[in-house]
């Protein structure tokens, strides 16, 4: 969010919290009551859209990184345990079953998901002609929930991101939306410079936005 749409919606919640405060003043007034819930409402979606716009989706890649490792880390794991097993037994299961980290690590997130699972479905099916002294039922169920966090954190960090991409868009669009209804505001308001000029008075400052930060190049410099 830039400088000028912070102060633009810092003067929209001033505006939001004005209206909560004066509701006396207009109660009977349905259309400016109506936009004023209006105006409520944008107010509500450009902080979310703000807060979003801020979040830091490098937790999310790590948290997808982390359950990638994991989920190589148990596969070669009780894969390569597996096929030792099989391996006594003269099984065509042994090479099937042997795989090593950087065979999986060089494989994108979704073929590496698909060849782990495999794995796993593979000594899955075949449990009833392994040793449990193996591969324990245990460890299998912690290697197909690895498989799946996997899945599930890698999809979380993709919407995150795409979210926050399209942020600055939809602060646009809402923007758009608060500056017309400012405008209906403005119009609506008008009687209530005859009818109470106070609450007018006092409408008009909350509608005033602040510059915070800025200086102007034509400001002159204390003597």
């Amino acid at each position: 969010m830039t400088t000028k749409q912070s102060n633009k919606l810092d003067m929209a919640k001033t505006l939001k919290q004005f209206f909560s405060t004066e509701q006396s003043k207009y109660t009977g007034n349905n259309p400016l009551t109506a936009r004023i819930a209006e105006l409520n409402t944008i107010v509500s979606n450009l902080d979310a859209i703000a807060t979003l716009q801020t979040t830091d989706t490098t937790a999310n890649t790590g948290l997808k990184t982390d359950a990638r490792l994991l989920m190589i880390d148990f596969t070669v794991a009780y894969a390569n345990t597996a096929a030792d097993y099989f391996d006594d037994k003269d099984s065509p299961l042994a090479k099937q079953l042997t795989t090593n980290k950087s065979k999986i690590k060089n494989m994108t997130g979704v073929e590496a998901k698909i060849y782990c699972n495999k794995l796993y479905t593979t000594v899955n099916e075949n449990t009833a002609d392994l040793d449990p002294d193996y591969v324990t039922a245990t460890e299998m169920q912690d290697w197909l929930t690895a498989i799946n966090n996997f899945d599930a954190k890698a999809y979380d960090a993709g919407v995150s991101i795409d979210s926050t991409q399209n942020a600055t868009q939809n602060l646009e669009i809402e923007f758009k939306k608060l500056n017309i209804c400012l405008q209906k505001l403005d119009r609506l308001m008008k009687k209530y410079d005859v009818l109470n000029q106070s609450f007018h008075r006092n409408y008009k400052i909350s509608r005033k936005i602040s510059n915070l930060g800025t200086r102007h190049n034509n400001e002159s410099k204390p003597q």
